[in-house]
């Protein structure tokens, strides 16, 4: 019954949401640790750190959690007009991250950059489904079945130049990135 899952970034455990809970397992063995309720979750993120950033449902701002369980805060607000966040990414730095806003008033509709500090995130670009961010410097999105490689710059987060097509007949699945 795992959804969602993403990897420590030292690759020894895996994140998932399973039973309306966020959880991780090491895979060197060791019990499974339930770290924070998740009832609808929307994906997660992990960062070098030990911050796990989770949307928890389909109608709140994300949060973060320690990777080792503890209080969950919120890392975004939802502003007036916006549904929910979702579908995050850590960006090279670890502080900031990558998230969809899809649902609410169309005009908010994006990709946005959070940061752990809690500011106002910044829209990268409008969007319908998620980006992922891809070293060394592209965000890669799915729009209309193609996936695009759109040159990112990762310290500005900020999209400059044109996207390149990767791949044709690409699926998405509630605005994550199916290829």
């Amino acid at each position: 019954g795992a959804n969602y899952p993403f990897w420590a970034p030292d690759g020894r455990a895996v994140g998932f949401f399973a039973d309306a809970k966020l959880k991780r397992i090491d895979l060197t063995g060791g019990a499974l640790q339930v770290l924070a309720d998740a009832p609808y979750p929307r994906g997660g993120t992990w960062n070098p750190d030990g911050v796990i950033v989770f949307g928890p449902s389909a109608a709140d701002p994300l949060v973060r959690v320690a990777a080792t369980g503890g209080t969950v805060a919120p890392v975004t607000r939802l502003a007036a007009g916006q549904g929910s966040h979702r579908w995050p990414q850590f960006l090279p730095d670890g502080r900031r991250f990558l998230f969809l806003m899809a649902t609410g008033q169309p005009q908010t509709h994006g990709v946005y950059v959070g940061s752990l500090d809690g500011g106002e995130p910044t829209r990268v670009m409008p969007a319908e489904t998620a980006a992922a961010y891809a070293a060394p410097g592209y965000l890669l999105l799915v729009s209309h079945g193609v996936l695009s490689a759109y040159p990112f710059d990762a310290a500005r987060a900020t999209v400059a130049g044109e996207p390149m097509p990767v791949a044709q007949g690409v699926g998405t699945d509630d605005g994550n990135v199916q290829v």
